[in-house]
């Protein structure tokens, strides 16, 4: 059987939130990639290795090593806020200043 012609295994997405840790399949979702393969053909280079090993097919990536890898850590989370806020705080002045006028 040609690699091609491999049946791929779609990522998963729960319908709660994301659990702090995840198999492949649920860790490929997490970063937005429609196949676990193309997920797992990128570890070691855009996304990190799995940080929990049981076995050959027990492999587990903490979410917030792959938010790291997604330049999503916390340490970046207030300095969007802060933009978040200053955004809002514009377009509230901006539709007064309508009303205003």
């Amino acid at each position: 059987m040609l690699e091609k012609d491999r049946k791929r295994r779609a990522a998963q997405i729960p319908s709660g939130s994301w659990p702090p840790r995840m198999m492949a399949e649920m860790a490929a979702g997490y970063v937005g990639e429609k196949h676990v393969e193309d997920f797992l053909e990128r570890i070691g280079t855009i996304y990190p290795q799995p940080r929990l090993v049981e076995g050959p097919r027990r492999k587990f990536w903490y979410r917030e090593d792959l938010d790291k890898a997604m330049n999503m850590a916390l340490a970046s989370s207030p300095r969007f806020s802060e933009k978040l806020q200053a955004k809002m705080a514009e377009r509230r002045a901006a539709r007064r200043a309508r009303v205003k006028a």
